[in-house]
């Protein structure tokens, strides 16, 4: 069987998938009677597992920024910026973890993330720890979504002073987030970044816990279905080894095609999400300059449809 035959019996054979993180490693555990590998799924391989596992152990936060703790509605956040800056813009972090995974489950990946963000942007970073599945399926994520950017206009950011990112599950509820804001006339973030974002939850033999009792198909749920005219600037990265790699080509395809500005840049031999794995992944670490040459753009208002 070849690896394409493999990744199409996997992926429609699936039953239960959640992103499995252990001490901040990143996986995939599946059941359906049977054993996939996870590089099928394009999540690269244990040693890149390992590699997370150590790079969260050993991370302490810098002594040049702060960590706060907040509550919004009942809502766990995390306020990260550099100490004694005061800052005009911020980035909203959109945590990764199949809809099953909160922030806490996640460890320390999303604290380097968000730290990385501040470093690469010289704005704040809010990162939201939202409700998940099977506890709390749609809307939840979204509702806590939405709670956090309210929270950041109330806070006096303007929103073309809000950048929102996200990853996997997180990259998808960026999208929704952005339709969402789009479709109830609300104002847009300046620019909205996705990692190997989950953008299509319509699977024919597997409901994810996420989707409920909701169609699977519906925009808020599964982006892919979305149509994204007036949106802002985008950056969207993806593995090239991924088999989510088509969720994050079709919303780019979609989008240009809307009208907006695209940055769509697929990274050869990569896997999902591999952009957590920086410093020690030169590859890793191109996709974050990346990501720092993207966000100067948006906030200098230099981004532009092609």
């Amino acid at each position: 069987m070849t690896m394409k035959e493999k990744q199409r019996a996997a992926k429609w054979s699936l039953l239960l998938i959640v992103a499995a993180v252990a001490a901040g490693g990143v996986g995939i555990m599946l059941r359906d009677g049977g054993t996939v590998l996870a590089q099928d799924f394009g999540i690269g391989t244990n040693g890149n597992v390992a590699l997370l596992n150590e790079l969260n152990a050993n991370w302490t936060l810098p002594e040049d920024y702060s960590l706060e703790l907040l509550e919004v509605d009942g809502i766990a956040m995390e306020w990260v910026q550099e100490k004694g800056v005061e800052q005009e813009r911020v980035i909203l972090q959109l945590h990764g973890g199949a809809y099953t995974r909160s922030l806490a489950d996640n460890g320390a990946t999303y604290r380097r993330a968000a730290v990385q963000y501040a470093r690469l942007s010289g704005a704040a970073v809010l990162t939201v720890d939202y409700r998940v599945a099977p506890e709390y399926p749609y809307p939840a994520a979204l509702e806590d979504a939405l709670l956090a950017y309210g929270w950041l206009l109330g806070q006096g950011y303007a929103p073309d002073r809000i950048i929102i990112a996200g990853d996997s599950a997180g990259g998808g509820l960026t999208l929704a987030l952005g339709l969402y804001l789009r479709d109830n006339g609300l104002p847009l973030p300046a620019g909205l970044i996705t990692m190997s974002a989950w953008t299509d939850l319509n699977y024919r033999r597997w409901t994810p816990a996420y989707v409920g009792d909701h169609p699977a198909d519906h925009p808020y749920i599964s982006p892919i279905y979305g149509e994204y005219t007036g949106f802002p600037p985008m950056l969207m990265q993806a593995g090239g080894d991924e088999i989510l790699l088509k969720d994050t080509l079709a919303v780019a395809r979609k989008a240009e095609e809307a009208g907006a500005a695209v940055q769509q840049t697929t990274y050869p031999g990569m896997f999902h999400v591999f952009q957590m794995l920086f410093p020690k992944l030169p590859e890793a670490n191109s996709a974050w300059d990346e990501v720092e040459a993207f966000i100067q753009e948006v906030f200098a208002g230099l981004a532009q449809a092609k």
